[in-house]
């Protein structure tokens, strides 16, 4: 299941990166990690605070390394069992409030 989860993972990660490049999602001055929470929370309560700062920091590492979205959606959803639309969403706010 998770080999098919993460197939899925990759088939979907190319849309939604090219979506957040659209978006034209900007990196702010300085990282603000309550509103990361703040904004990822009340959705994804499934995961605790340091979960997600876990995987704010993973895609924030990922990122710095060069990766693009496309490749750290699968990464998302193999290590924290979350779907390709939640891990879209981290990388999203993780971009837009930790400064990646």
């Amino acid at each position: 299941m998770r080999a098919t989860a993460s197939k899925a993972a990759r088939a979907l990660a190319v849309p939604f990166a090219a979506g957040a490049v659209a978006l034209g999602v900007a990196a702010p001055a300085a990282a603000d990690t309550s509103s990361y929470i703040q904004a990822l929370q009340p959705r994804y309560n499934f995961m605790s605070e340091s979960e997600l700062m876990s995987a704010g920091n993973t895609v924030c590492t990922m990122t710095r390394s060069g990766h693009p979205a496309s490749n750290i959606i699968p990464t998302l959803v193999d290590h924290y069992g979350v779907s390709v639309s939640a891990a879209y969403e981290i990388i999203v706010n993780a971009i837009n409030h930790l400064g990646c």
